[in-house]
């Protein structure tokens, strides 16, 4: 590591220690330049000074850097310098010419350069190649050139370790070769292999296709041979493979080595120690990477079913559902006799490291991305004290996980998002103990697999994080972690490479995936340090930077203990203020109004290291009074006026009215003023009230409207106005009006944030009090309002408008998820439905929150599962837009045993309700 800092244009630096000679060339920090060292300078301590030929054009930082101020990160972001050329020994490709398919220069374009034109096939070239040579004696098109082989077309030296045994006799002893490297400079020429098995057709004359059976009849190797032993030859020892001390340049091209098997490991490998890796990129116990591929692909394939060694650049690696290379499970190595790959002490600069569990990975310097599947965090853990730093990377440790596995123990700076929870094989429980974060856009983001709430699996996941300290950007800004989430499928790999990371996960309407039931987040004895709102800093953001997320699952609850602020302030803590989205017809969209999730979030303060006491964080309602996205069939304007109808009406239908005092809006409705030039049938000033008889419009006497007389209508068609009953009563209810009587006067058009329809017509009015329209309810149980504050129970909560949240202390919110069990679950709406909380144990008038259900995953196809945010202790009113579903499922989420919530559902006519308990009946 660079001891001391040094800034552009320094033609020296200090290093912590070395082995450095003049004449040797260095790479430096993410390999952004290479240096020819010119002399060395032994320092006390076991330092050295090294000077170049060139001044440096970059600065870096050393061992002195301190990151924000804070002395505990003193060298955590020390840049590294490995030794890329200057060993005795020098294995290297050439780039000898190949076939004639690059440009000649800039303006002598060769029309193969990007491949095959379409219409033209390898016949159509080599009919044009045979006329060039006939024509001007140059076996080439006049623009085109002779690709080279390592810089132009990618083509590597290839290394590899393969058995060898007697086809014939099964006796005889069975050998594997070794691969045994110390202080040697690889330039295109590795790619090693260490287990090969002929696959991908390679086979040799006298090796059967079935290697691994064939392998396995044969009892002896050549080093435990009996023979030995009737010769009086001591035991000999097994061999191994070693690679330490060496370098790989594969800055065109190539990989530097995969640790992994094809079925058969013979002897085990050393740990891969001590070498410097420049680009390309190491896999581990099944996983390649090719570093020439535009844009960026891993070659890792443990979910599609085809042949990976077409995309594993020759690697000999597979994956367990490859078609045509059986037995399963041919790349991955459990052998309990045998340690794992073990990769420790190693600079990869810009060499992207792709590790499949079982494995160990350990002391690294890796400046590109890791793809890590992880594993359980037990003492020691597989992927543990290594420092990476990928600021060209989305991500700089892009987690696989399946079950409950996780990382620990590791250094992380610099990156995009440090660590990103995104593909798992199946349900992640996903864990970070022990990080240290620092200097990233995003520090934690999880987004990964969770049950399957269409099959309602509620089997219960979560979220760990712990032990870990996370610091803000070098200018405080940052995101410390987004609000995890999951979902049960994520589908849509680009083809052919399941790069979940390119664009983010996407969902395909040609599966399926839905939000999971019962998942949370512990996020305890966390650090986070230096975030400031003003430089765009916060340590928790809600509902943001998820790529592909519809935010309907943005209702997962996080549970916090033991949190330290380190100069971060009270408003710099949550950010809250991202707005729902998500509404529309289309796949990946919710129906008629944004998505649920960010309308429910949670936040969960178990000791006060939050709040200052025990408590909650619950959202702001958001669009309640908007204007609805689209034209509704029933003439609703607002979120407001989707409240059911048997919630907003008594058992006599007479209408409850909303409440007065809140953020309504005006207008909206279709009004007219009759006109004072207008006159009726009889003369008189006035318009007409037209009604339809015998296909001709007839007025009614008596009926008219009077010259400046208001109008309610309900709409206009070709030129006639129809009438609203509830405004001019029931006598009119057939009754119309022509437009050009009338001089509009209020258009819905005409308004952004229109008076919702059931306000319009019923009026609006305080607790307790009926309404004054004479459709108005006036049974005392249902005095208004229907409700008195929009969003979730919020009583005794203060609005913190730098978090765009409502702080709530000593308040036990909980998740409340509403299942609907019936067969036609996917294919039957219930929605919108509305959940009601209030402490009076009555059945309206507390907070109302309107429900849709998750986002649409398959043409058709809604998943009928409502998220709501209750609170332990309250009266719960539920209502359902259709009538309620025959069979469902309540779940009072992350809750003790002691606490309990009271539910009401409308069921509108008499029912025999039978009610259950885990699979026991109760009632």
């Amino acid at each position: 590591r660079i001891a001391s800092s040094v800034a552009a244009g320094a033609s020296s630096m200090q290093l912590e220690e070395g082995d450095l000679r003049v004449g040797d060339t260095v790479v430096i920090d993410r390999g952004l330049e290479t240096r020819e060292i010119s002399a060395v300078q032994p320092l006390g301590g076991g330092k050295i000074d090294i000077t170049f030929t060139e001044p440096l054009e970059n600065s870096y930082r050393g061992t002195d850097h301190v990151h924000l101020g804070r002395e505990q990160t003193r060298g955590l972001m020390a840049a590294s310098v490995g030794l890329v050329d200057g060993h005795t020994v020098v294995v290297e490709g050439e780039d000898t010419p190949g076939v004639p398919m690059c440009s000649v220069n800039e303006t002598k374009v060769c029309p193969y350069q990007d491949g095959m034109p379409e219409g033209v096939n390898l016949h159509d070239f080599a009919k044009e190649i045979r006329h060039y040579l006939e024509t001007t004696g140059s076996p080439n098109h006049p623009n085109c050139r002779p690709c080279g082989a390592v810089s132009e077309m990618h083509y590597t030296g290839y290394i590899i370790a393969m058995a060898h045994f007697n086809r014939g006799s099964d006796k005889c002893p069975k050998d594997h070769g070794k691969i045994q490297v110390s202080g040697v400079t690889f330039n295109h020429a590795s790619s090693m292999h260490l287990y090969h098995d002929y696959a991908g057709g390679n086979y040799p004359h006298d090796v059967p296709k079935d290697f691994k059976s064939a392998w396995a009849r044969r009892p002896y190797t050549w080093w435990s041979d009996p023979i030995w032993a009737e010769l009086e030859v001591s035991e000999l020892s097994s061999p191994s493979h070693k690679i330490v001390k060496s370098s790989f340049n594969n800055t065109f091209s190539g990989n530097a080595f995969a640790l992994a098997t094809s079925g058969v490991h013979v002897f085990p490998t050393l740990p891969v120690a001590g070498n410097v890796i420049f680009r390309g990129g190491v896999g581990l116990n099944g996983a390649a990477r090719r570093q020439w591929s535009s844009p960026l692909t891993f070659d890792v394939d443990v979910m599609l079913p085809m042949n990976d060694n077409a995309f594993t650049a020759t690697q000999g690696v597979g994956s367990p559902n490859d078609e045509y290379n059986a037995p399963q499970h041919r790349e991955k190595f459990v052998n309990a006799a045998l340690e794992p790959f073990v990769l420790q002490d190693n600079f990869l600069v810009r060499a992207h490291l792709t590790a499949l569990s079982p494995m160990v990975v350990r002391g690294n310097i890796i400046t590109a991305s890791v793809r890590l599947q992880g594993g359980p965090l037990a003492n020691p853990a597989p992927f543990v004290h290594n420092v990476i730093n990928a600021p060209d990377d989305p991500a700089c440790i892009f987690m696989m996980s399946s079950g409950d596995h996780g990382v620990s123990d590791n250094v992380v700076f610099g990156c995009r998002v440090g660590i990103g929870f995104r593909q798992s094989g199946g349900l992640a429980e996903g864990a970070v103990r022990r990080m240290r974060i620092l200097d990233c856009d995003i520090g934690i983001q999880y987004f990964a697999r969770g049950p399957d709430g269409m099959r309602h699996d509620s089997t219960p996941t979560k979220f760990v994080v712990s032990d870990t300290v996370l610091y803000a950007k070098s200018n405080r800004g940052g995101i410390g972690m987004t609000n995890p989430k999951v979902h049960s499928h994520m589908l849509g790999h680009p083809f052919p490479f399941p790069d979940w990371w390119n664009e983010g996960p996407q969902f395909s309407p040609l599966g399926h995936s839905y939000v999971s039931i019962d998942f949370h987040s512990e996020i305890s004895r966390t650090t986070f340090a230096g975030y400031d709102k003003a430089a765009g800093g916060v340590a928790f953001a809600m509902g943001e930077a998820a790529p592909g997320d519809t935010s309907d699952a943005d209702f997962h609850p996080l549970i916090l203990s033991g949190l330290t602020f380190d100069g971060v302030a009270g408003e710099s803590r949550i950010r809250a203020s991202a707005s729902t989205r998500g509404a529309g017809l289309g796949v990946r969209q919710c129906l008629q109004i944004d998505c649920d999730g960010l309308r429910n979030m949670l936040l969960v303060d178990t000791d006060g290291s939050l709040l200052g006491q025990p408590g909650t964080v619950v959202p702001r309602p958001q669009k309640f009074f908007d204007k609805l996205s689209y034209t509704d069939a029933l003439g609703a304007s607002t979120m407001e006026d989707l409240i059911p109808f048997p919630q907003r009406f008594d058992r006599f239908g007479q209408a409850i009215p909303f409440p007065a005092g809140v953020d309504h809006g005006t207008g909206g409705g279709l009004e007219y003023v009759c006109n004072q030039q207008s006159f009726t049938a009889e003369g008189v000033a006035g318009c007409d009230v037209l009604f339809m008889g015998a296909g001709v419009w007839v007025p009614q006497p008596g009926l008219a409207l009077g010259a400046g007389d208001r109008i309610v209508a309900i709409r206009n068609d070709g030129g006639m106005v129809r009438l609203d009953p509830l405004h001019h009563g029931w006598a009119l209810a057939a009754g119309w009006v022509r437009a050009a009587d009338c001089n509009l006067t209020q258009d819905p058009a005409w308004t952004e944030k229109p008076e919702s329809q059931h306000a319009r017509r019923y009026g609006r009015v305080e607790v307790g009090q009926f309404g004054a329209h004479p459709n108005a309810s006036r049974v005392d149980a249902t005095k208004g309002p229907v409700y008195t504050v929009p969003g979730v129970w919020r009583k005794g909560c203060t609005f913190d408008s730098d978090w765009s949240a409502y702080r709530c202390p000593n308040a036990k919110h909980r998740p409340l998820v509403i299942e609907v069990m019936d067969f036609s679950h996917l294919d039957r709406r219930w929605a919108p439905v509305t959940v009601e909380v209030n402490d009076k144990w009555a059945p309206q008038g507390g907070a109302m929150n309107v429900l849709t259900g998750p986002a649409m995953m398959w043409p058709g196809k809604r998943l009928q599962t409502f998220h709501a945010l209750g609170h332990a202790g309250m009266r719960h009113n539920i209502y359902f837009s259709a009538d309620p579903p025959k069979h469902l499922r309540l779940h009072m989420l992350n809750a003790d045993r002691a606490e309990g919530m009271v539910v009401c559902i409308y069921y509108g006519v008499p029912n025999s309700v039978v009610a259950y308990v885990d699979g026991k009946r109760k009632a």
